[in-house]
């Protein structure tokens, strides 16, 4: 899935969450990590060019920082890391998990097929690429429904509250 809609989707679902930005932050967190470097020193070097890259042309270290960020035994090993050393669990990482579990069946083989059970397994699944554009359509369709619901929903929170002082 793109960026944008990893980040809205995990600030929807903690919507109600105080730290929802956070909890974006950590739905974006992956790939930020993983294609961010390369991105900058691609423009850098390149300038902006449009379209999907030659997969040859991706170094491996991306693909390093892809597998790495994008494993749910990498997330639920560093859960529970922060768990032993806090003493509590941080929700608002539920974003990276979220992020992992929609990124497993919006990826196909052909690009970027997500390692989620790496470093003990390189086993993905082809699912249907997120950047066909009837998978967007019905994504942002979605997102549109969703955060209609929420406005609509704190909107009517916040007018019952007026009405109740």
């Amino acid at each position: 899935m793109d960026i944008i809609a990893h980040f809205l989707w995990t600030f929807a679902i903690f919507f109600k969450n105080k730290k929802r930005l956070v909890a974006g932050f950590f739905g974006v967190m992956p790939d930020i990590v993983s294609f961010g470097p390369h991105l900058v020193l691609s423009l850098i070097v390149s300038g902006f060019v449009f379209g999907k890259p030659d997969a040859a042309s991706i170094p491996g270290s991306v693909h390093f920082l892809y597998s790495l960020t994008h494993s749910l035994i990498i997330f639920i090993f560093v859960m529970l890391l922060s768990y032993v050393i806090a003493k509590k669990v941080y929700w608002v990482m539920f974003g990276w998990g979220l992020h992992i579990l929609i990124d497993i069946p919006s990826h196909s083989k052909d690009f970027f097929p997500t390692p989620f059970l790496w470093p003990i397994s390189y086993y993905t699944v082809s699912g249907v690429s997120w950047g066909n554009r009837w998978f967007m359509i019905i994504n942002y369709g979605l997102l549109a429904i969703v955060y209609s619901y929420l406005l609509l929903s704190t909107k009517k929170g916040l007018n019952k509250n007026k009405l109740s002082k």
